[in-house]
Formats: structure tokens, C-alpha cells, sequence
């Protein structure tokens, strides 16, 4: 009897040595395995803002066949105590390997995203596509970044930032950039011309809509900067027609500006209102602010679209020839039968 039950002591012995060595065996090459197949592409995965429970998630990628192992896995993160999954943007490629990926999640390990902000963006515009990359309502991002102050300080370019992160956090992002394209050089050149930082960007805001011409652009700036320098209302067209939008949602291209127009009564509206508007009216790449930062005032005070030159002006330091200009290109609105 007793010979019997150290035989099946030594089976069990034998069997949990050998279960435990197998599993150890598994484990350890689980373990040290990446997450994902050679083959496999790159992929992201993003965790909401309230976290999730890691089970799931493992068990969401295992269904889809997009992660090795699972159940596994799931195991392994049970041992290890690892419960849940940390909100935030985390990228899965073949690189990784399991214990990485699961203390990713875990600890909230975040991968950044690419966000591109471009230039000619509506304030609107800005935000909606803002709202659209990351998990927050666009009206907490308008309190951050839709402010005169946040939207005047906007440098467009291509960031790193956390899909975790908060309005306040990536204003502060955007301020920092500001501030370091705000160097030396440029600052000493916006102070020759008499104007700070901000200033420089509503005027290259409102010299971009005025010409599509990069190298008619220094010229615009310079007449508008002229015209400021003598306390004379930049009565620019941009800043009426934005006005115009503003009051007129969901209104269309206007082609042609007219009294009714011009006469808005709006802050933004130069025709109106003495002096630069309270922000820029849309965001402005760097070359746009350079070509502003180039230029050099020699007197001009009248534009007018030259309708010979589509996209380019006849500039003019003359009423009497700046009516003569304003004439010409009416007259060819006429013609191609333009009226509003």
C-alpha cells in the first residue's frame, strides 16, 4: 500500500515538474517574443479617456488576430498584476515585444502622434480639426487655443504631441514653438519695423489673403505697414469679406467686394475700424511671415487687383492714379461679368 502511494507521490512529482518546466518554457518564450509578426504592419491603438480593462483589450486584438499568444499573454499580465490599460495613443509594431507592450499600456507609456497644423485655417477650421485628432469637445479646446491670444500664436508646422493630452498642454506646446521661431533675428526685424511679434502675424494673415504671389507679398505688407505708420485705415478687403463671414455663415466665395460689404460693421473690418483687427483672421505658414518681415515701406498707400496680371496688383502712392487703377479693374469685372 504504501509502495503504491509513493508511486503515485512520484507521478505527480513527476507531472508538476514537468507541467511547470513546460509552462516555463512557453512563458519564457512568450515572454521574450514580440507582440506582433514580422509580416504584420504597424498599427495604433488608442485606450479612452476612462482606461480600459487590460483583459479586454488583449482579448479584442487576440479576436481580431492582430497580436501572438493572447491568452498567454493574458496570463502573463494576471501574474504580474497588470489589471488595466492607461488612456493614450500606443503603437504596436513588430519591434516590440510582450513584456514592452504590457507595460506600455500599463504605466501609460505613450507613443506621440504627428499633428500637422497648416496655414490658411479658419479660426473654426482650427479647432474642428483639432477636435478631430484628439478626445477633447471643441469648446474646452476654444477656451485654450480659440482666444485672441492662443490664436494669435500659431506657428503652423508638423508636432509631436500625446493623444492624452489636454487643451491646456497643447497650447502650451504651441506657445513654446511660438517662441522659439520668435528668435533673435526675427524679433530685431519686427522691431525695425515697428510692430511686435503678434502684430506681424495679423498683418501676414491679412497680406496672404490679399496676393497668392509670394514674391508680390513684401509689397503688400510694406503698403499696409505704411498706411499704419500714418494712422490711415488699411481698408483691406480680406478683413471686410471676413466680416462679411462672420455675420453671414455658410455664405459663399465672394468675388467681388461692394459697399455693402466694406460698410459691416464689425471689429475685423479694416474699412471700419482704425488699426490692425484683434487677431489674424486665418493661420499663416512661416515663409508667409518672413516674406511680411522683408518688407521695406517706400511710401505706397493704394492696390488695386491688376487685370492684366490675374493675382498680381498695380500699387500706387497717388489717390487720383489709384482710382484710375480701381477704374480699369472694375470695368474688366463687368466685362466678365462679375457683379458680386
Amino acid at each position: 500500500m504504501r509502495k503504491k502511494e509513493n508511486s503515485s507521490f512520484f507521478y505527480g512529482l513527476l507531472f508538476f515538474v514537468l507541467f511547470g518546466t513546460a509552462s516555463l518554457i512557453i512563458f519564457s518564450k512568450v515572454i521574450d517574443s514580440p507582440i506582433l509578426e514580422k509580416k504584420q504592419q504597424e498599427f495604433s491603438i488608442f485606450i479612452p479617456k476612462e482606461g480600459r480593462l487590460l483583459y479586454e483589450v488583449l482579448d479584442t486584438l487576440g479576436s481580431k488576430g492582430q497580436i501572438k499568444y493572447f491568452q498567454a499573454i493574458s496570463i502573463l499580465a494576471d501574474l504580474r498584476g497588470y489589471d488595466s490599460a492607461k488612456f493614450g495613443h500606443y503603437k504596436l509594431d513588430s519591434t516590440i515585444g510582450v513584456m514592452e507592450f504590457l507595460r506600455k499600456l500599463t504605466f501609460g507609456y505613450e507613443d506621440p502622434l504627428k499633428v500637422r497644423i497648416g496655414g490658411y485655417k479658419s479660426r473654426e477650421s482650427y479647432l474642428k480639426g483639432l477636435s478631430n485628432i484628439f478626445p477633447r469637445s471643441i469648446d474646452s479646446l476654444r477656451t485654450y487655443l480659440g482666444n485672441d491670444t492662443s490664436w494669435s500664436r500659431i506657428i503652423p508646422n508638423t508636432y509631436e504631441m500625446y493623444w492624452s493630452s489636454d487643451p491646456k498642454d497643447i497650447s502650451n506646446r504651441l506657445r513654446r514653438e511660438y517662441d522659439v521661431f520668435w528668435g533673435k533675428h526675427r524679433l530685431d526685424r519686427a522691431e525695425y519695423l515697428g510692430f511686435s511679434p503678434d502684430e506681424i502675424m495679423i498683418i501676414a494673415s491679412i497680406s496672404q489673403a490679399e496676393t497668392k504671389a509670394l514674391d508680390e507679398l513684401p509689397r503688400v505688407a510694406a503698403l499696409y505697414i505704411s498706411r499704419l505708420r500714418i494712422g490711415k485705415p488699411l481698408e483691406s478687403d480680406p478683413t471686410a469679406v471676413y466680416a462679411y463671414h462672420e455675420m453671414n455663415p455658410g455664405t459663399g466665395i465672394v468675388r467681388r467686394v461692394s459697399r455693402k460689404i466694406t460698410r459691416i460693421n464689425h471689429p475685423y473690418n479694416t474699412y471700419i475700424i482704425p488699426g490692425l483687427p484683434p487677431s489674424p483672421i486665418a493661420t499663416v505658414e512661416p515663409e508667409i511671415i518672413d516674406a511680411v518681415l522683408s518688407a521695406i515701406p517706400k511710401g505706397e498707400l493704394y492696390m488695386c487687383a491688376d487685370p492684366k496680371r490675374i493675382g498680381y496688383h498695380n500699387f500706387t502712392s497717388s489717390f487720383r492714379q489709384h482710382l484710375i487703377n480701381s477704374s480699369k479693374y472694375h470695368r474688366s469685372l463687368n466685362q466678365r461679368g462679375i457683379r458680386r
